[in-house]
């Protein structure tokens, strides 16, 4: 049976994939007060979190040399791995898999980005490869950076195939505890696999947002705008706390990373390519496209052939140039501009203008991906909105004109030419173009936003 410390409040959880996401979660619950076991496959990231966790006043931790030692006397097994591979063999490898140490009634709550297919696969092999039906299974992936990990404030979509799973004592404590005291979980209906249809909904947002951060953010330095004051612009909040046009979640994380010479690594460009490619798919098996969304796609495709493992906000440094004299410029623009205050201030407006372009146009792709879906209820509606508004997903625009559809007697599809009209009919097309020209005669392409201008002129009409 699985043994509670004695000294300690909180069930022993067994934490598989200790990478930049599991890492911070997982010290987030040994400061906790959480008794807990970590395993990685890689030894240097063991080394690293045994001696992180040894800095923490009375923890209570052990490392793992497999899944299975892991697993052994824990209440409630995390795995954040990867991608589905990864979570089948930390699951049932032959010889260390977690399957040959779960404790009887032992809760495994799968925090990995998979597909939505996947979890329901996992749950077969539990019961029947394995004849496991006493585990629970919790599909529960999250959002929210490191930065929110190690504060334990993710946003986390959570379903199962019975809704006591995530009810139950000992997995309601770690949930709650990874995610804002249980204020920022969402219990998602639709049995297993719903979490995972939800978080591919957030990253339909995530997945165009992060190269937008970056197209958007080269485009101010070949612009000549001081790159910081660009920054501050997009994300300083006005006096009732709502942030400008053009802001999103992942550009105000995204931007300090992309003005640093030397940006931390945080989330790689791999982890974002495996959450699109996954939308991708979904396309495909859905019979749904989003143009949008595989644009962006394809610039990440590009920047992995040579920067896989390298922080996203490497990004901005393709649009720029890989190994080229401009590939710093957002760095060099730092605190630099021989602009004019009266410059400085029309052109930020206008590339802010553009980002909330690519927003609009996020936002009606994210509306269609949701219809494909079947969440389209009233009550579906409103908890996917909650989420991804208050997630790594959340635009200022999708904020805005996500209401305004889903309350429009014409439907949502009129409800976003009504929007493109309001917002940027007249000169808002036509000098958004001419900054596409004017990067283009730079070598520069801004390869999303010529395909959000495509989309809002056909909402224009």
């Amino acid at each position: 049976m699985a043994i509670t410390s004695s000294t300690s409040p909180y069930p022993q959880v067994g934490f598989i994939g200790l990478g930049a996401m599991g890492f911070a979660l997982s010290t987030h619950l040994v400061r906790t007060g959480f008794p807990l076991t970590g395993y990685d496959i890689y030894g240097p990231t063991l080394d690293r979190w045994r001696a992180t966790c040894k800095e923490v006043e009375n923890s209570n931790v052990k490392t793992a040399t497999s899944p299975a030692e892991a697993a052994r006397n824990a209440n409630v097994v995390c795995l954040m791995v990867a991608n589905h591979h990864h979570v089948h063999s930390a699951l049932f490898d032959e010889n260390n898999g977690a399957v040959h140490a779960l404790p009887k009634d032992c809760t495994v709550i799968i925090h990995a980005t998979i597909p939505p297919t996947q979890p329901s696969s996992v749950r077969e092999r539990l019961t029947n490869e394995f004849g496991r039906a006493d585990v629970k299974l919790i599909d529960a992936p999250v959002s929210g950076g490191v930065a929110r990990s190690i504060n334990g404030t993710l946003t986390i979509m959570v379903s199962s195939d019975d809704a006591k799973n995530y009810q139950e004592a000992n997995a309601k404590a770690v949930l709650d505890n990874e995610a804002s005291k249980g204020k920022t979980w969402y219990a998602i209906p639709g049995g297993l696999g719903a979490g995972q249809s939800a978080k591919a909904l957030n990253q339909v947002q995530a997945g165009v947002h992060i190269p937008s951060a970056s197209e958007i953010m080269g485009l101010a330095a070949i612009n000549g705008l001081d790159t910081e004051k660009f920054y501050d612009a997009l994300t300083s909040k006005d006096s009732t706390g709502k942030p400008p046009v053009g802001w999103s979640w992942m550009f105000e994380n995204r931007g300090p990373r992309m003005l640093s010479a030397t940006p931390p690594m945080a989330s790689a460009t791999l982890i974002i390519n495996k959450d699109v490619g996954i939308i991708r798919d979904e396309e495909v098996r859905l019979n749904v496209e989003l143009p949008l969304l595989n644009a962006a796609s394809n610039v990440i495709t590009e920047v992995m052939k040579t920067h896989a493992t390298a922080d996203d906000s490497c990004i901005v440094q393709y649009y720029l140039g890989f190994d080229s004299d401009g590939a710093d410029l957002v760095v060099k623009q730092s605190g630099n501009t021989a602009l004019s205050a009266s410059e400085q201030e029309t052109i930020t407006r206008d590339i802010a203008t553009a980002h909330a372009i690519i927003h609009t146009v996020a936002a009606y792709e994210t509306t269609k991906f949701a219809k494909a879906l079947d969440l389209m209820r009233p009550e579906q509606k409103k908890q996917w909105f909650s989420i991804i508004s208050g997630a790594a997903g959340g635009s200022t625009i999708f904020s805005d004109v996500i209401p305004r559809a889903f309350e429009d007697a014409d439907g949502m599809e009129v409800a976003f030419q009504k929007y493109a009209k309001e917002k940027f009919a007249g000169p808002a097309v036509e000098k958004t173009e001419k900054l596409i020209e004017d990067a283009k005669n730079q070598g520069y392409a801004p390869k999303l936003l010529e395909a959000a201008v495509e989309k809002l002129k056909t909402l224009l009409g």
